[in-house]
């Protein structure tokens, strides 16, 4: 409730952007210009979540251009058109367009692979590293099938990522010294100063190198009041797409899948692969999981590109045992 407020705000300058401009487009012009920036941009682009227009892009890159139409069409008819009930019509068929057409999602390259968990939240200091020793066997399953490229695992599905956590890991990081053509994309939280960073690790080639997300969640992870255990921020940092598998790749962790603003620093370098890791323990019994997965879809719709996510959900909370070595 506390968010949809904060978002309603800008609404209260409606009424002047309106007096600005001629009566036929004031109301239009000011609704776009409300709706596509101030809602985007910080710093309420941090909170601004389910932007419409991402809806728009489940028709693919006609997507937008059919609501950019339909907003011509209504300027236009309103003001040739003394009847009130055709651009409401008109714009309603344009807008429809887009839900009927749906574009379809390129096919995913051969040996990309998605782990999904259910493992919920990792409680007491040993979960992360139970979890490690069986994600790690069955990692090291889906590597030994030569056909496997990239294994993709959920964010922060291993917990910190401390010296332990890293030796439990260190036989998959050796696996690909030697199978240079493989690569593992691994969740952690990396300690950074007396935070973190929540990241995706990407271990090729004998190495691990650490792909960060810009933006957490605000106030459960991101609590600037208090930096200890607290996420990183970077706002303003440049989202760049990565080589796996000699492909351009973006990735997007969690809550990054439901804002506008790291996905705009993609657009103008679009990826060829998009990415999603998730750890949704805490939506368990919500939609919020599907709405991630819808607001992924829709953006690698508009690049044109395939799609990849692991999730970990929160259906059980067990640790599966130390497997006997």
């Amino acid at each position: 409730m506390a968010s949809a407020v904060v978002l309603a705000l800008p609404y209260l300058a409606y009424d002047g952007l309106i007096r600005r401009f001629p009566a036929h487009i004031g109301p239009h012009l000011a609704g776009l210009v409300t709706v596509t920036t101030i809602s985007i941009l910080p710093p309420l682009g941090v909170i601004g979540w389910s932007n419409p227009w991402i809806g728009s892009f489940e028709a693919g890159p006609a997507g937008p251009v059919l609501v950019i139409g339909a907003f011509i069409v209504i300027v236009l008819l309103r003001v040739f058109c003394s009847r009130t009930w055709v651009p409401k019509v008109v714009a309603g068929v344009i807008l429809g367009l887009i839900t009927i057409c749906q574009a379809p999602l390129p096919a995913l390259p051969a040996g990309w692979v998605a782990i999904e968990t259910h493992h919920g939240l990792l409680k007491g200091p040993m979960s992360p590293i139970n979890i490690s020793f069986h994600l790690r066997a069955v990692v090291l399953k889906k590597l030994s099938d030569p056909h496997t490229h990239v294994v993709v695992l959920p964010e922060s599905i291993v917990g910190y990522w401390l010296p332990g956590t890293a030796a439990v890991w260190q036989p998959v990081i050796q696996w690909t010294a030697t199978h240079y053509r493989q690569t593992v994309l691994l969740g952690a939280l990396v300690p950074e100063g007396r935070g973190y960073v929540d990241a995706l690790l990407k271990i090729h080639d004998g190495h691990t190198r650490i792909l960060p997300d810009r933006i957490p969640v605000p106030f459960s992870m991101w609590h600037p009041w208090n930096p200890i255990e607290s996420a990183r921020m970077a706002v303003f940092g440049r989202r760049e797409a990565v080589r796996v598998d000699g492909r351009k790749t973006g990735y997007l962790i969690c809550y990054e899948q439901l804002l506008t603003l790291p996905e705009l620093s993609l657009t103008f370098s679009p990826p060829e692969v998009l990415i999603g890791a998730a750890n949704d323990w805490w939506a368990k019994g919500t939609n919020i999981p599907e709405i991630q997965r819808a607001s992924l879809r829709a953006w690698a719709r508009l690049w044109d590109v395939p799609v990849i996510d692991a999730v970990n959900y929160g259906y059980t909370t067990t640790v599966p045992a130390i497997p006997h070595q």
